[in-house]
C-alpha cells in the first residue's frame, strides 16, 4: 500500500507539470497593413510553438470585440477580424483591464482599415504575469500534496505497551 500512492499520483503530478509548461498561451500579436489590400497576421505563442497565420480581409472589415460569459470566474474577452470573408480569431484578453485593452486595440485596427492612405497597426496581447505563475503554484501544491500522503505512508504507528 505505501507504493501504491507514489505510483499513483507520481504521474499526476507529470501530468500537471506538462500542462502548466505547455498549456498556456503567451501572448498574441496581431499585425495588420493597408496598402492596395488589407493584410492581416496573426500570431500565438505558446511555450512550445509559435503558430502564425497570414491572410487577406475582405470588403468593410472591423475589428470587433466579444464578450463571452463563463458561468464561473471573469468573462471571456475576445477580439475578432470581421468582414466579408468570414470572422477571425485574433486574440483574447485577460485582466483587470481586459474588455479596456481589448476595445483600445479593436478601435487602433479599425483606424487602419478605415485609413484613406497606405497604414499599418501592431496589438500586442500578453497575459498578466499572476496569470502565468498560477498553474505553477498549483504543480507545486499539488507536489506537496503527494510528499505528505507518502510521508503519512511511511510513518509507522508508535507501539502500543502490552496490556494497554
Amino acid at each position: 500500500m505505501k507504493h501504491i500512492v507514489p505510483l499513483l499520483l507520481g504521474p499526476l503530478v507529470v501530468a500537471a507539470f506538462a500542462l502548466a509548461y505547455w498549456g498556456p498561451v503567451r501572448g498574441y500579436r496581431v499585425e495588420c497593413s493597408k496598402d492596395v489590400q488589407i493584410t492581416c497576421a496573426i500570431e500565438r505563442e505558446t511555450s512550445s510553438a509559435t503558430t502564425a497565420h497570414r491572410f487577406i480581409l475582405g470588403n468593410d472589415p472591423k475589428a470587433v470585440v466579444r464578450v463571452q460569459d463563463v458561468r464561473k470566474g471573469p468573462d471571456r474577452v475576445l477580439l475578432y477580424l470581421v468582414s466579408s470573408v468570414g470572422d477571425v480569431f485574433a486574440a483574447e484578453f485577460e485582466g483587470g483591464g481586459a474588455l479596456s485593452d481589448a476595445e483600445a486595440a479593436a478601435a487602433r485596427l479599425n483606424g487602419v482599415f478605415a485609413a484613406a492612405q497606405p497604414a499599418q497597426a501592431r496589438v500586442d496581447v500578453a497575459p498578466p504575469a499572476y496569470l502565468r505563475w498560477m498553474p505553477w503554484g498549483a504543480v507545486a501544491f499539488l507536489a506537496l500534496l503527494v510528499l505528505a500522503a507518502h510521508r503519512a505512508m511511511q510513518t509507522k504507528p508508535a507501539a502500543t505497551p502490552p496490556g494497554a
